[in-house]
């Protein structure tokens, strides 16, 4: 079936006849945001159901403006800008003692390259099945980036870091602690997944001593920590690309926002945690007086503004 396009003016009445007030300020938030990233993303939590359901489309509660919703979601963009700094520190981290621990261990040039530096199928976390599969597919991206490739002039995400290209033009290889610029949190998290069993160990034991690390009060495991990375990744995809966070779940477990950003808040140093809390429930007290209707939406989403 195919999805009819609707003007900015249409898009207005549709609005008007599902039951949303619109202000002279509507259209031209509509055309610099999108329908579909303002109304679709964030209209739910001001639904009728009762209504919805009679008339066979979405109507809204009485009382709903389109910039309750609007407020809504500036309120989901500034959080997952909060956020996202956040994850960006946790991920700087997570570059530099992953490496420092792997190349501690292995300090030939290139030994990242090397299967017999990993771990071996039964001690994979990710369990043994997917071992080889997966190893083989680690060492040919640390490989693709370490050796260059020819990439599309065009192609910005497939082109090789200013510090990788340099170190592979001035020095014969490209160290471990360099390469890691070009890997994503994903890649990280496979990484450590098939770092032996020691190795992981001391990751967890210097992640708890930078950050005070505690996984449900208990001493950081590795299996604990590729939980945590998990929804971490999952968290930071969500807010690269702009998707809605404060009521989405994150990672296998399927941990909320507010869940996530305990996990978050346990991998940042002292400073930044207290930051990153202060600053989710300041923009959660400020967005939450807008009116009773958003408060309500983020209540049902567990976050309130003056929560521990």
């Amino acid at each position: 079936m195919y999805k009819q396009f609707n003007t900015i003016e249409e898009q207005v009445a549709i609005l008007q006849r599902r039951g949303v007030a619109t202000g002279d300020d509507t259209p031209s938030i509509l055309l610099r945001e999108g329908y579909y990233a303002v109304v679709n993303g964030y209209g739910k939590a001001f639904v009728d159901a009762s209504a919805s359901a009679r008339a066979g489309d979405d109507r809204f509660a009485p009382g709903t403006t389109f910039d309750q919703i609007y407020q809504l979601f500036l309120f989901d963009r500034e959080l997952r800008a909060v956020t996202f700094r956040a994850v960006m520190c946790v991920e700087a981290t997570l570059r530099s003692v992953l490496s420092h621990t792997f190349c501690e261990q292995h300090r030939s040039a290139n030994a990242y390259l090397r299967r017999n530096c990993y771990a071996q199928a039964g001690e994979y976390l990710l369990g043994a099945r997917a071992h080889d599969g997966d190893l083989t597919w680690m060492i040919n991206t640390l490989e693709h980036h370490a050796r260059g490739h020819v990439a599309d002039e065009h192609d910005d995400e497939q082109r090789d870091s200013n510090r990788v290209a340099w170190y592979r033009e001035h020095y014969s290889e490209v160290p471990l602690w360099v390469l890691f610029s070009d890997l994503t949190f994903g890649n990280l998290r496979y990484f450590f997944a098939l770092m032996r069993r020691a190795e992981q160990k001391r990751v967890c034991e210097r992640m708890r001593e930078v950050c005070g690390t505690t996984h449900a009060g208990q001493t950081l495991t590795p299996k604990g920590m590729l939980h945590d990375l998990d929804a971490l990744s999952a968290l930071r995809n969500g807010c690269a690309h702009e998707e809605r966070v404060y009521d989405a779940t994150f990672g296998s477990d399927e941990l909320t926002y507010p869940q996530v950003l305990k996990v978050l808040e346990a991998y940042l140093a002292e400073g930044d945690e207290q930051r990153l809390g202060n600053a989710v429930r300041e923009l959660t007290r400020r967005y939450g007086a807008k009116s009773t209707a958003i408060a309500a939406a983020l209540r049902q989403a567990g976050l309130v503004a003056d929560a521990s």
